[in-house]
């Protein structure tokens, strides 16, 4: 099984500079090659006769204007090149649509190699850059198959590692749970455990209001002195503040999400969840911003490659099963209720539900049921 592990770095002056180099020259290649298949494409439709330009890396480092190219490790260009193939090919799929440029300013800083890598306790080599220090060892053993290095817009570096691991297979137990997800609470379990919801991005939302607001009279500033942004020391150090709470937000999120996601995964060997709608759930104005603050979508597909890995069982109930409706009792269907209700009282048997835990309960019953 393939798993990553992203590892934060910390290059030297010289390196620095060498990955902001790679990063220039990748971006530079990509919109050299979209740019190229673009015109081809117009002089072929216009002229079947035309001969396209097939210029490639190695053709184009020979060139006196383009020699700077040869300062940085050639494969992460060759890299690029699979990486447009592939965009061409996923350009008929909505979630993606046509490649696009890449802008100096706001596109990601990030290049991928899978050659000249080493491994030595906490430091890794890479061709033409060296031995870089990392902040911890690399967690998974088994085959090295590539590495990204990559900048944060807060300037931090990291190296995400592919490794092809093998499966970590865990001693099978007996434990099944089932999950209700929730808002005022991020998940409630079978056995009656309320998991609160931490609402990262609502703690720290008046302070980004606050530092987005300087930034925004930074950039007025600016452009009042017909300034470039990137001559604007205080600009700048404003846009590396707004983006550390932003990093911040998202590392406590992903923390708080891996941490449950294991433990669910260790102490049971069947976990059963909601198949929840979260892209029409968002619709909903109202509670946009709380649905996408908990992201119940990644902590499933975290429970998904976690439960994969470990030999574990992961059952989604289909999203229409009545979970809140149902006695968990004696199985009545009471009929739909209004969010507002948190407990109520079962017509048929009499007994009294707390409307989540109830929820959790028949989510458990419902996913041991399609094994049978």
């Amino acid at each position: 099984m393939k798993k990553a592990h992203k590892i934060r770095i910390y290059p030297n002056v010289r390196q620095e500079t060498q990955f902001q180099k790679t990063f220039g020259c990748v971006r530079f290649y990509w919109n050299f090659l979209l740019d190229q298949r673009i015109t081809n494409y117009k002089m072929k439709k216009e002229n079947e006769h035309y001969q396209e330009d097939k210029t490639t890396y190695a053709g184009l480092k020979k060139q006196e204007e383009f020699s700077w190219l040869k300062e940085v490790e050639a494969q992460p260009l060759s890299q690029v090149n699979m990486d447009l193939n592939k965009a061409y090919k996923n350009t008929f799929n909505s979630k993606f649509g046509f490649p696009t440029f890449k802008s100096k300013k706001y596109s990601k800083k990030s290049y991928r190699t899978a050659v000249g890598m080493k491994l030595s306790g906490r430091y890794f080599y890479v061709s033409k850059v060296g031995w870089v220090n990392m902040a911890e060892e690399l967690r998974f053993k088994g085959k090295l198959m590539n590495v990204t290095i990559s900048q944060s817009k807060s300037g931090k570096y990291f190296a995400t590692f592919l490794v092809d691991a093998e499966n970590f297979q865990k001693a099978p137990i007996t434990e099944v749970i089932g999950l209700d997800l929730g808002l005022t609470h991020f998940c409630i379990t079978s056995a009656g455990k309320k998991i609160d919801n931490h609402q990262f991005y609502r703690s720290l939302e008046q302070r980004l209001i606050r530092e987005q607001r300087k930034l925004s009279k930074r950039l007025e500033v600016a452009k009042k002195h017909n300034r470039k942004l990137d001559e604007c020391r205080n600009y700048q150090k404003q846009k590396v503040k707004v983006a550390r709470i932003h990093e911040k937000i998202s590392n406590q999120r992903s923390d708080f999400l891996h941490q449950l996601s294991s433990k669910l995964t260790d102490e049971n060997q069947i976990v059963c969840i909601e198949d929840l709608n979260v892209k029409g759930l968002v619709k909903n104005h109202t509670l946009a911003k709380s649905i996408s603050d908990v992201s119940w979508s990644e902590f499933v597909r975290q429970l998904e490659y976690k439960s994969n890995w470990k030999g574990r069982i992961l059952i989604k109930i289909d999203r229409f099963f009545p979970s809140s409706q149902i006695c968990s009792s004696c199985g009545h269907n009471d009929g739909k209720k209004e969010l507002h209700i948190r407990e109520w009282l079962c017509s048929n048997c009499g007994s009294i539900h707390d409307r989540d835990i109830n929820a959790s309960i028949n989510i458990k019953t419902e996913g041991l049921s399609g094994l049978a």
